[in-house]
């Protein structure tokens, strides 16, 4: 009898599981519009040397795509390295914290995230130059 009632308040339990991560997954799913700019504007050393890398001091101009625990930031600017995917798992159940991401020459970067979910601001780092932008939904 016990084991039997154990059984069914563990289906129930991982069943139930499995509903709210689906609902939280489908509420989190987002598009937007965006653009990335340097935090504190112009920077000639942003690039890592006195010549200013574009990919870092031009505005990136793209779309956000949330879908379940993935973030992907499609560029459509003319300069490379715009784009970049995350996996957003490590962030904390209010849409805040730090995630990272590696790059096509396998350099860390990382996107810190305010609480909130949805449209909203993102910061990105990277692990060679102290850079810093942000990516903010364009209306």
């Amino acid at each position: 009898m016990r084991l039997g009632l154990f059984l069914t308040t563990l289906i129930g339990l991982a069943g139930a599981s499995h509903i709210s991560i689906a609902a939280i997954s489908s509420s989190t799913d987002a598009t937007w519009a965006a653009v990335g700019a340097l935090e504190d504007g112009e920077s000639r050393l942003c690039g890592g040397g006195s010549i200013p890398l574009p990919e870092w001091t031009t505005p990136a101009y793209g779309r956000v795509d949330i879908k379940g625990n993935t973030l992907t930031f499609k560029s459509t600017s003319p300069f490379p390295n715009n784009s970049f995917t995350v996996d957003l798992k490590a962030l904390q159940p209010d849409g805040s914290g730090k995630v990272v991401g590696k790059d096509d020459k396998n350099r860390e970067f990382y996107l810190t995230f305010d609480p909130g979910s949805g449209a909203r601001p993102f910061h990105v780092t990277n692990s060679i130059n102290a850079c810093r932008r942000v990516y903010t939904p364009k209306s």
